[in-house]
């Protein structure tokens, strides 16, 4: 109590000097009709800004919870999709569609850890075998392609990413299908190489890359990357540079996927290749 009477005392002529200001301004604003509408246009204009200001930093803080809805709301979607399009075609009977036949399940999960700048990057999400996880599974975010799953625990497992030099990706240009293979070459975090194309194959810069579906892993037609329009000759093939639609410093929740008819693919193809 005394620190605050000795505050007002020390201020005491500032303090009166604010209250004679405002009671004047109040005054003037409520004399005259221009004054009236400068001084409410003036706190009009001020109460927007604030108001903006606050709801910009409110909607700031209700990003991570948007994106783990829109994460969610994603899976459930491809869920449904994959549900409608493995149901037998119409109209054509005695046709058995194996293509269709192939279901595809899909996982929502978090990454925890991850890494872009080495030459063999791994990527730890919060999801394990006691989820359903396991080793061979695809991992793809909302923007593309992320990774294969390599290692499973009850509660955790570990991905090798896209961007690790071991890794090969079978994808194609969505345009014309032909198709090659997707290697990163330990450079720069945002471009991979697709090679194996051949030289007559007519590309364009822009043209999107996705997966060709020969791999039991990824179904076909998820978004990969955007071809640059550089390329490199040689042999009988060209090699094209890739932009990944995935930003791997940016990755926060991805969906693992899973085949459901994967072993059985595998094994026959490995049992006929023996």
């Amino acid at each position: 109590m005394r620190s605050l009477l000795n505050f007002l005392l020390r201020f005491k002529t500032l303090i009166l000097f604010l209250v004679l200001e405002a009671v004047a301004l109040v005054m003037i604003s409520t004399s005259h009709n221009y004054h009236q509408t400068v001084f409410y246009g003036l706190s009009r204009n001020i109460s927007g800004f604030v108001a903006r200001r606050l709801e910009r930093g409110t909607y700031y803080f209700r990003l991570r919870n948007v994106n783990e809805e829109l994460v969610k709301e994603n899976t459930m979607l491809r869920r449904r999709l994959e549900e409608l399009t493995s149901r037998p075609l119409e109209g054509f009977a005695g046709v058995n569609d194996t293509v269709n036949d192939v279901n595809y399940t899909y996982l929502n999960a978090r990454v925890i850890s991850n890494s872009v700048n080495k030459q063999k990057n791994f990527i730890t999400l919060d999801r394990g075998s006691k989820h359903g996880v396991d080793v061979g599974m695809g991992v793809a975010s909302p923007s593309g392609v992320v990774g294969v799953v390599v290692g499973v625990s009850p509660n955790y497992s570990v991905v090798m990413s896209l961007l690790n030099t071991d890794f090969r990706l079978s994808a194609s240009i969505a345009r014309n299908d032909y198709f090659g293979s997707l290697a990163w070459d330990g450079k720069n975090y945002r471009y991979a190489k697709l090679s194996e194309i051949p030289h007559h194959v007519a590309v364009n810069e822009g043209d999107t890359i996705v997966t060709s579906g020969f791999s039991a892993i990824f179904p076909p037609g998820l978004m990969t990357g955007t071809l640059t329009g550089d390329l490199s000759k040689g042999g009988d093939f060209i090699s094209l540079k890739v932009m990944l639609s995935a930003d791997f410093k940016r990755l926060t929740d991805v969906y693992v996927i899973g085949n459901l008819t994967r072993v059985e693919r595998e094994n026959l193809e490995e049992e006929v290749v023996k």
